[in-house]
C-alpha cells in the first residue's frame, strides 16, 4: 500500500470550432492524500526523436533510459509512429517513417540500467477509411509488441472522413473554382478543392450547421468496430502482444470538450467493442496522457467509466504515458491512480508487463 499526494489540476477551455489540437494549462486546487495499491513501474508508450511528431530534440534512446531508470521503471518500451513499408498506401507522413528507420533507436538499448526489461515496440496506424493497417505479419516479427489507435480522428479521410456537410461544402468550391478558372485541368482544381481544411470551409461557409458531436462519436465508434474486424489484425493476434492505444480518446478534439463528447458513447456500445477485443486477446492501453487530459480528476472523467466497462468484460491492460518528450516521461506517476481509480490488481495487467507493476 502507498500514499499519493494528488494535485488535481484544472483545464483551461480551448477556442476551436471544430477540432483542433492546442496547448492545455493546468492550476492546482487542494492537495487530497490517496491510498494507491499498486505502482505502475512499466510506459511502453512512448515517443522519442524517431517519431516525427516529437520536438523534444533532447529526447534520445540513450536519455530515455537515463529518465526511465531515474523515475523507477522496471520495463520501458519504446514505440515510435511507423508505417510498415512492405504494406503499400501510407500517407506522406508516415513514409518517412517506416521500420528500418524505427530499428535504429534499438543500437542504444544497451545503455539500460542494470534490471530493467527494454521492449522494442511501436504505434502503428489504422486507415478505417480503407480498412488497411500499416503493419503486415512479416513487419511485425521485428517488434516485441504493438500499439495500435482506432481514435487518430483527427486523419481525415484516411483514419475518419470528413463530416457530409464538409464535403458538400468542398464540392461547392471545386464546382466554383471549375466554372471561374475553366483553362485549369480537372485534377488541379481537385488538388485546390482538397486543400481546404475544415476550419477554411467553415470560415468560408459560416451558415455551415455541423452536429460535431454526434459525427464525432459515430466516427470513434466505427473506427473502433471496423479495426477489430480487420483480417490484418485478427491474423497477427496471438503472434505477439497488442494493445489498443487510447481507445475512444478523440484525437483532434480539444482537451476541455473531450468529456463532454465522450458522454455520448453508450455504456453498451463500448462493452460491445471491450468484449470483442478481450475475445480476440487484445489488451487495452491505459493512456496516462489522454486520460489525464480529458479530466484530471478522475472521479468526473469519462474515459475512467469506460475502462471500467473494459475491466468488466474480461480486458487485461497496458500503461503509457504517450510522451514526446524527456519531462513528460514523469506523467507515468498518475498511473498508480488510475489503476486504483479502476481498482486493478496485477491479474488485470497484461503478462508481458506484468513485472511492471508492485502490488
Amino acid at each position: 500500500m502507498f500514499y499519493y499526494i494528488d494535485f488535481a489540476s484544472q483545464n483551461q477551455p480551448q477556442n476551436s470550432r471544430i477540432s483542433g489540437r492546442n496547448s492545455r494549462k493546468g492550476g492546482f486546487r487542494q492537495a487530497k492524500a490517496m491510498v494507491i495499491n499498486m505502482k505502475i513501474l512499466h510506459d511502453i508508450h512512448t515517443h522519442n526523436v524517431f517519431s516525427a511528431c516529437c520536438e523534444d530534440k533532447t529526447a534520445s534512446t540513450a536519455a530515455y533510459l537515463e529518465k526511465e531508470a531515474a523515475l523507477g521503471m522496471r520495463i520501458f518500451g519504446l514505440s515510435n509512429h511507423l508505417w510498415d513499408e512492405r504494406v503499400p498506401g501510407a500517407s506522406g507522413w508516415y513514409k518517412n517513417q517506416p521500420i528500418v528507420k524505427a530499428e535504429e533507436a534499438k543500437h542504444a538499448f544497451s545503455l539500460a540500467a542494470p534490471g530493467m526489461q527494454v521492449l522494442f515496440g511501436c504505434e502503428t496506424e489504422y486507415y478505417a477509411c480503407r480498412d488497411l493497417l500499416g503493419m503486415s505479419a512479416e513487419g511485425a516479427s521485428h517488434f516485441d509488441y504493438l500499439l495500435i489507435p482506432h481514435s487518430h480522428l483527427h486523419m481525415r479521410n484516411e483514419v475518419m472522413s470528413d463530416f457530409p456537410e464538409i464535403l458538400e461544402a468542398r464540392e461547392k468550391v471545386r464546382a466554383d473554382l471549375a466554372q471561374k478558372l475553366p483553362y485549369l485541368p480537372e485534377k488541379n482544381i481537385n488538388a485546390m478543392a482538397a486543400s481546404l481544411r475544415e476550419a477554411d470551409l467553415v470560415r468560408i461557409f459560416p451558415e455551415l450547421e455541423i452536429d460535431v458531436i454526434r459525427y464525432t462519436n459515430e466516427g470513434n465508434l466505427n473506427t473502433f468496430r471496423a479495426l477489430l474486424a480487420n483480417r490484418e489484425l485478427q491474423s497477427l493476434c496471438g503472434k505477439l502482444p497488442i494493445s489498443i492505444a487510447h481507445s475512444f480518446s478523440p484525437c483532434g478534439v480539444p482537451h476541455a470538450k473531450k468529456n463532454e463528447y465522450l458522454a455520448h458513447i453508450r455504456d453498451e456500445d463500448a462493452a460491445e467493442c471491450y468484449r470483442a477485443a478481450a475475445k480476440l486477446g487484445l489488451y487495452i492501453e491505459l493512456n496516462v496522457g489522454a486520460i489525464t487530459e480529458v479530466n484530471f480528476d478522475l472521479d468526473n472523467n469519462r474515459l475512467i467509466e469506460l475502462y471500467r466497462i473494459a475491466k468488466a468484460e474480461g480486458c487485461q491492460f497496458t500503461f503509457g504515458t504517450d510522451s514526446h518528450s524527456v519531462e513528460g516521461l514523469s506523467l507515468i506517476a498518475h498511473g498508480d491512480r488510475i489503476a486504483d481509480a479502476l481498482a486493478l490488481t496485477p491479474a488485470d495487467i497484461a503478462e508481458f508487463v506484468r513485472g511492471g507493476v508492485e502490488a
